[in-house]
């Protein structure tokens, strides 16, 4: 798909428009998933990500709010992505680390457990588990998604703090493979990928209640920029009532096909370093 500067790819809703090649449930969303859009505190946030992520004050919180609205001040002036800021957008602050980790080793002993430990202290009536189907643990089993973008934002949290906004339901009813493709047609390469693991985790750390909704079904937020080795299984945050829940699960309909849902969505992130 070729695109210019005038083209709109979000909706009024800040979902990305499917094109042609696309796979998608509904090609104009029912809207039967739906986030909240959390209060956005970044003192709040920041202290929230500080505590649970075991980091400390890495940065100052007018310096993450800075690079927050600077951020959003860049793509409200890119007539093509604009729209995103209309949809569910979620601040994060990533620390710096190794360039040399692995994957699903760092998500695994340190993204999940500040996800918990935000979460339970916020709702300690509910629980958060964590679930990996298929017998394959998650250290030594995670790899970047082809054209995910996201060996950008490694690369960046390799030089220094990382921040930015996560928009969880921008590819809401996308099958996996296609929130992957759609990647080629969006401006921003180097700082505006498919979301993976870590900020995801990192946004629901700082706004713990982003899947709590009385109101409607939230959708499930697809990790799309990480993928297993065994590439039947996806990677997703979700919602089982008012509890939260990690799974590592299949997303087979079949031998052959894989799943298209209206419930999943996959997440697009917006990012800058700060050293």
């Amino acid at each position: 798909m070729n695109i210019n500067n005038t083209i709109t790819l979000f909706d009024e809703h800040g979902r990305r428009l499917p094109f042609e090649g696309m796979r998608v449930f509904n090609n104009v969303s029912r809207r039967y998933y739906q986030l909240n859009q959390p209060d956005i505190e970044f003192d709040t946030v920041l202290d929230r990500i500080s505590e649970h992520s075991k980091v400390g004050k890495i940065i100052s919180e007018k310096t993450f709010e800075s690079a927050c609205l600077d951020l959003m001040k860049i793509v409200k002036d890119e007539q093509s992505i604009k729209d995103i800021f209309n949809g569910v957008h979620v601040p994060f602050v990533c620390p710096k680390i190794s360039d040399n980790m692995d994957l699903g080793e760092e998500f695994e002993k340190h993204s999940l457990p500040a996800v918990e430990s935000s979460f339970t202290k916020a709702f300690p009536q509910h629980h958060f588990k964590t679930t990996v189907e298929g017998g394959l643990p998650l250290s030594t089993n995670l790899r970047l998604a082809d054209k995910s973008r996201y060996e950008h934002f490694l690369k960046a949290r390799s030089q220094g703090t990382v921040v930015g906004w996560y928009f969880p339901s921008a590819l809401q009813e996308y099958d996996i493979a296609s929130q992957r493709s759609q990647m080629d047609s969006l401006p921003l390469p180097e700082s505006l990928v498919l979301s993976g693991g870590f900020e995801a985790a990192a946004a629901l750390v700082g706004s713990p209640d982003l899947l709590m909704n009385k109101q409607t079904y939230p959708p499930v937020l697809c990790l799309s920029a990480f993928q297993h080795t065994d590439e039947r299984l996806m990677l997703c945050f979700k919602a089982y009532g008012q509890s939260l829940e990690f799974w590592c699960l299949s997303q087979m309909l079949s031998p052959t096909t894989t799943q298209v849902s209206e419930q999943w969505a996959g997440g697009l992130t917006l990012f800058t370093v700060v050293k």
